[in-house]
């Protein structure tokens, strides 16, 4: 699209437009004059226009393509990239690190220690490596199996030493 210029460009906006109100993003008001208006789809705004005398009926263009499910739609990402997104910046040890990971563990494995890591604030790889060396002796974990947490939690009713 950042590549395109005339008649083409005006084809490729008016598709993304027509898209984006067949999803219910934008409002698209027909008026008098030959171009439409264009208004963001919120509550406020269509309680905005209702009060200014608009009609913003709805008005349908052509079908938006669409997923069955909103998963089919994601692009899955690798364990690379997740590291990356979640954890910090990919170094080549990291990486390789990483790579040895995936061929000793399946791939939802190592993204699950990796969110686990993430989500415990410890952003490093070798928390991630001991999480998988733990599952590796103790088994795999219970929300790769069962979709419960795969950690070790605290009984809160067991006898503490320190109360």
């Amino acid at each position: 699209m950042l590549h395109t210029s005339g008649r083409e460009l005006e084809e490729l906006v008016q598709s993304a437009v027509c898209s984006a109100s067949n999803h219910g993003i934008l409002l698209i008001v027909e008026t008098d004059d030959p171009e439409s208006q264009i208004f963001l789809n919120t509550e406020p705004v269509r309680r905005a226009l209702v009060r200014s005398g608009m009609d913003i009926a709805p008005k349908h263009y052509e079908p938006a393509e669409t997923w069955a499910s909103t998963e089919a739609a994601l692009e899955k990402l690798d364990a690379i990239t997740f590291y990356e997104h979640n954890v910090g910046h990919i170094t080549p040890l990291i990486a390789e690190n990483i790579r040895m990971a995936l061929e000793q563990h399946p791939e939802d494995e190592v993204l699950l220690a990796i969110r686990k890591a993430a989500e415990a604030n410890a952003r490093n790889w070798n928390y991630i490596a001991a999480i998988l060396r733990r599952w590796a002796i103790e088994g795999r974990p219970e929300e790769l199996d069962h979709g419960r947490d795969g950690t070790a939690e605290r009984d809160l009713k067991e006898d503490r030493s320190d109360q």
